[in-house]
């Protein structure tokens, strides 16, 4: 069965959605992506949260996206043990080189098995 892993941006449209294609390829995780804004092209809910398996959100200094989820979903069993920080910042632009270099670098401390 494969791990289900989430991630999570501001808007959805340059850091997770990249993320989750980069996952899309591997044989042992499956991928989805969202947003904390209201206006994020997928917002996160609380389906998204209980479905995933592990959560990467991508900035915590700037974007506060763990502080927000953690306030907004407060009721989400096991929410804080899911989430993981990559501190990656909104300054890339979506599919860039320079984006998926980084994310394949951060993921592999968590998931080691990582086959994309």
């Amino acid at each position: 069965m494969k791990r289900r892993v989430l991630f999570i941006c501001t808007a959805n449209q340059n850091r997770s959605p990249t993320a989750e294609a980069l996952l899309a390829r591997s044989q042992r995780y499956e991928a989805r992506s969202a947003g904390v804004s209201p206006l994020a092209t997928r917002p996160v809910t609380r389906d998204l949260l209980e479905w995933a398996d592990l959560i990467f959100v991508m900035d915590e200094r700037y974007d506060r996206h763990r502080t927000q989820l953690l306030e907004r979903f407060p009721d989400v069993e096991g929410l804080a043990e899911k989430i993981i920080v990559l501190n990656i910042p909104d300054i890339y632009e979506r599919d860039s080189p320079e984006l998926i270099a980084l994310l394949r670098q951060r993921l592999q401390q968590w998931l080691p098995d990582l086959d994309v």
